[in-house]
């Protein structure tokens, strides 16, 4: 047998197999219900609609490598687009519906997009981009009709020229510590995560989703969409653009949805308008994007009192990490789960040496779901994908920054993210760690604990508080609170300033943006007995 067996056509394949597969074994099944469109399409008719696109596209001079700039709503476009991109072997650049027309012209003139695909209501924002091929969901002159090019083409199967080890997709970082970066991933990468997720999930064939993580997210679309897809299943999109809880809780009921997947900040939201009528239909409840604190924990399983809830976390370089099973979502109500069926992990130290069961250090990923690099950014890639130092087996690792614990039995607790953690009078303060205590509190809707600089303390921990009760009087509040963290935490932990806003600033998959708050300029700073203002002090 020769020394080295390889079949580069078994590689032939990409992520629009997903769609080519069940429009050959379900036709007739619901593939996406679009309420914000209006369009309900099977899986023959998607399939349809993505090769017409696909072959418009290509007419268009779209072809292998290029990349192809993408804001659409959580709608049956961004699912189309996507999987002509990956028939073509062109990369899809799903881009944040929240970017002004300055981030939208910075990020996709600096990966030298190609095209653009939008729609009517956002098309102004690419006016200062350099794309030569731009496709518009509506009219727009000067552009191609989304639509045209779909009615124009046939639906005749295209040649499979996509490999799984080619780039599939290009898709920012969250955005938690500056610019935006570009990460790649695989159409392998994708197979893998999407793959284990439907095992971790317990997922099963025809299942339906209300899809409420945005569809330009990886979590949104590798944990939300995919994997209902690839078992056959219905992806709802909502009507509203904006998460409406009254609607989403109706539907959920009328439907008989079965997998929900949720981000934290709208678990209370949900809470506040719920009958408290259990909702039976869900099987699979999963809460990810950031930490879950218990409080929310119980008023999910409140909610949802016979399905598997599940708390999870990824990263966009490596979308799968850690996910709970079923059962540990309230006994283990600090932990976000095990490492993924598709992950190695391990908790190591500054000398990259795997630490003690129990002991914080940063945790590290290998898997095929791990993104191949940052597109354009070799400096930054080399820090998150490189060897462990005396590593014997000389493998590349993703080194996520997050601060982890992993117990006897390999559940993982986040700590923090390793710049988030305060550096106060010589300790070491996790701020998960006070924003859990706080959050707690009944006259907190939400809150972040972050470090300013301080002469004294080297930094100063700041809690910003939103207040449930907007009528509440800021300074008694600020005195409750202060009196509230000496009750619940250790003396070097209870904040030493609090601030009050209005809403936390979030990234577009629900995470805080700490380095926001660490610029912002409050209206007052409360001390405990003391409040503070611009030029002047005052009792408070």
């Amino acid at each position: 047998m020769p020394e080295s067996l390889s079949n580069p056509e078994r590689l032939k394949a990409s992520v629009a197999d997903i769609i080519t597969r069940n429009a050959e074994l379900y036709p007739d099944r619901v593939a996406i219900d679009d309420l914000l469109s209006g369009r309900r399409l099977t899986y023959a008719e998607l399939q349809s609609r993505i090769i017409r696109l696909a072959r418009g596209f290509s007419k268009l001079g779209i072809g292998k490598g290029d990349i192809v700039a993408v804001m659409l709503w959580n709608e049956h476009a961004i699912v189309e687009t996507m999987m002509a991109c990956a028939h073509l072997g062109a990369v899809f650049a799903p881009l944040n519906v929240r970017w002004i027309a300055e981030e939208v012209a910075e990020y996709a003139n600096y990966h030298e997009c190609k095209a653009v695909v939008t729609r009517e209501d956002f098309a102004e924002r690419f006016s200062a981009v350099d794309a030569p091929v731009r496709v518009i969901c509506g009219k727009k002159d000067g552009w191609h009709g989304f639509e045209d090019l779909i009615a124009s083409n046939e639906d005749t199967p295209l040649p499979a020229i996509s490999s799984m080890e080619e780039p599939f997709r290009l898709i920012s970082t969250g955005g938690t510590t500056g610019m935006s970066k570009g990460v790649v991933h695989s159409h392998v990468g994708t197979y893998f995560t999407v793959l284990s997720n439907i095992a971790e999930f317990g997922l099963r064939r025809f299942w339906s989703t209300i899809m409420i993580a945005p569809a330009y997210h990886g979590a949104g679309t590798d944990w939300g969409m995919l994997p209902v897809l690839w078992r056959g299943g219905t992806v709802v999109f909502p009507a509203d653009v904006s998460f409406n809880p009254h609607k989403f809780i109706a539907e959920i009921r009328s439907r008989n949805i079965e997998f929900l997947l949720l981000v934290p900040a709208v678990i209370d939201a949900m809470y506040r308008v719920w009958d408290g009528v259990p909702m039976d239909s869900p099987r699979t409840v999963i809460s990810t994007s950031a930490p879950t604190p218990p409080a929310l924990r119980k008023k999910l399983a409140e909610m949802f009192p016979r399905s598997d809830l599940l708390a999870g976390a990824g990263i966009s370089e490596s979308v799968n990490m850690i996910i709970q099973s079923p059962g540990d979502f309230l006994d283990f109500p600090f932990s976000a789960g095990q490492a993924h069926l598709d992950t190695r992990l391990l908790i190591v130290d500054e000398q990259d040496q795997s630490v003690p069961r129990g002991t914080p250090g940063q945790i590290i990923l290998r898997g095929f779901n791990t993104a191949l690099l940052y597109h354009k950014n070799e400096t930054a890639g080399a820090a998150t994908w490189r060897q462990r130092q005396g590593d014997p087996e000389g493998l590349y690792w993703c080194f996520t920054g997050d601060i982890g614990v992993m117990d006897a039995d390999g559940r993982v607790s986040i700590v923090d993210r390793s710049k988030d953690i305060i550096l106060t009078g010589g300790e070491t303060v996790p701020s998960v760690e006070i924003e859990t205590v706080y959050f707690d509190n009944p006259d907190v809707a939400e809150c972040a604990a972050i470090g300013l600089p301080d002469e004294r303390w080297g930094e100063v921990i700041t809690l910003v508080v939103v207040k449930r009760n907007a009528q509440r009087a800021d300074h008694e509040l600020a005195e409750e609170l202060f009196r509230y963290g000496r009750e619940k935490l250790s003396g070097y932990k209870i904040p030493k300033q609090l601030a009050f806003i209005d809403a936390l600033p979030r990234s577009h998959f629900g995470k805080v943006l700490k380095r926001d708050l660490r610029t912002a300029s409050f209206s007052m700073l409360y001390r405990p007995f003391r409040a503070e203002e611009p030029g002047k002090e005052k009792i408070a």
